[in-house]
């Protein structure tokens, strides 16, 4: 049976590169599985993949249209008994991001541009560790809810947290917005940095992985440099919840 590898990655390019690879996984390792591949380019279609199980390993990119990779982390997918390994794709990683990727079960980071050889090398190495399995649904990761773990149960005090955090959002939105026509990364790193963590407090972790993802990338942007894509989507997220809230 096939090993079935999960690539998350929307660019076309880097997906037929690992495609490629993978046809000449054979000749460079023979005892490595044979390997049936699933690309997928977005979260949503990431999450779907997921859920429905039997992957033996899983490779993606960070920064995708809708959001961070970081949020499926974040949700406990690649930890846990039956979670595949997974190789994340990256432009270069900070040393304590680093140190949270591999606390929330990424087995290895490999920095992009990727030289064949290493990408078949670690997929070779990983799949041998994991035996072909018959597909079966991944139970859902426990959701913590925000009100025990930051707010001591106290229901009344989170709700009035939150409602001021939404309204405050329409400020965020005009800076970010602001940095983003400007150019300046230093501003948006600044909206993101304040974003990431209230995020975290009012039980939003996939868009606090945005925020977080965005100040990284934009702290690792040069003079000069376009700025990183990120910020559409993080906004798009803060103006859904202020929407949802009745909140124009």
């Amino acid at each position: 049976m096939a090993a079935r590898l999960l690539l998350i990655e929307d660019d076309a390019s880097i997906a037929r590169f690992v495609e490629l690879a993978l046809d000449g996984l054979p000749d460079h390792d023979p005892q490595a599985p044979a390997v049936e591949l699933t690309v997928v380019a977005s979260l949503r279609e990431a999450r779907a993949a997921l859920a429905a199980g039997g992957w033996q390993l899983v490779i993606s990119d960070l920064m995708l249209p809708d959001g961070s990779a970081e949020s499926l982390l974040a949700e406990g997918l690649a930890l846990g008994a039956g979670a595949p390994p997974w190789v994340v794709f990256s432009a270069g990683v900070q040393e304590e991001r680093r140190a949270t990727l591999a606390a929330r079960g990424v087995a290895c980071l490999l920095r992009k541009p990727v030289p064949l050889m290493e990408l078949l090398d670690t997929i070779a190495g990983l799949l041998r560790q994991r035996p072909p399995v018959s597909a079966a649904p991944l139970a859902p990761p426990p959701v913590a809810d925000p009100v025990q773990q930051h707010f001591g149960g106290d229901r009344a005090l989170f709700d009035s947290f939150r409602s001021g955090c939404l309204a405050r959002f329409a400020d965020d939105l005009a800076q970010g917005h602001a940095a983003q026509a400007s150019g300046d990364a230093a501003a948006l790193r600044r909206v993101a940095h304040g974003l990431k963590a209230v995020l975290v407090l009012i039980g939003e972790p996939e868009l606090a992985a945005q925020a977080r993802a965005l100040e990284d990338a934009t702290a690792a942007c040069a003079p000069g440099q376009p700025l990183p894509p990120g910020w559409e989507p993080l906004a798009f997220g803060l103006e859904g919840l202020r929407a949802a809230a009745g909140l124009s």
